[in-house]
């Protein structure tokens, strides 16, 4: 009796796209189901103004300075800048899901798509301010400036890698 063992091909990457991109393309949408998730957590079940105050003064006993630089942070944040700031952060990220499913496909205008998605909210920081990064570094005693720049330095260290991983694939897509 003949025996064939047939594999289920599947899960097998085309011929044609690397494994790399195969990597980048799931890690993409790892980092962009997260981000979506805490952006609508963070939009739909955002303390109301009266709770965020008590918890200023709870850490006011604590460290007085941090609680006003924490004040002063979230009364530089108005409604519309954080509804601008959460619609760019969603439009960014289909941008860069849309754009690495289409690199996925090996097609080189995902690349283009990707690369609009990452470089949105610079421009949102450009249009709204980095105010809600400066109340979290004022939590830990921080400026809003100094954490500000931190935070935008380690995202743009990472979009910096990624886009250049992509574009290193870039020679496995076609169209």
């Amino acid at each position: 009796m003949e025996t064939t063992t047939e594999t289920n091909n599947d899960f097998l990457p085309p011929e044609g796209r690397p494994q790399f991109l195969s990597v980048l393309c799931i890690l993409t949408w790892i980092c962009s189901g997260l981000i979506f998730i805490t952006t609508v957590w963070g939009a739909v079940f955002q303390p109301s103004q009266e709770e965020t105050y008590a918890q200023i003064e709870k850490i006011r006993t604590m460290n007085p300075e941090a609680a006003d630089r924490m004040e002063e942070a979230l009364e530089s944040q108005t409604p519309t800048a954080k509804g601008l700031s959460t619609a760019f952060t969603l439009i960014g990220l289909a941008l860069t899901t849309l754009g690495s499913v289409q690199m996925w496909n090996r097609r080189k205008k995902g690349f283009y798509l990707y690369l609009g998605g990452e470089i949105l909210p610079y421009a949102n920081f450009a249009f709204a301010g980095a105010s809600g990064l400066g109340a979290m570094g004022a939590m830990g005693g921080m400026s809003a400036t100094t954490m500000a720049a931190i935070a935008i330095s380690i995202m743009l260290l990472f979009d910096v890698l990624f886009i250049a991983m992509y574009a290193a694939n870039m020679k496995h897509m076609n169209e």
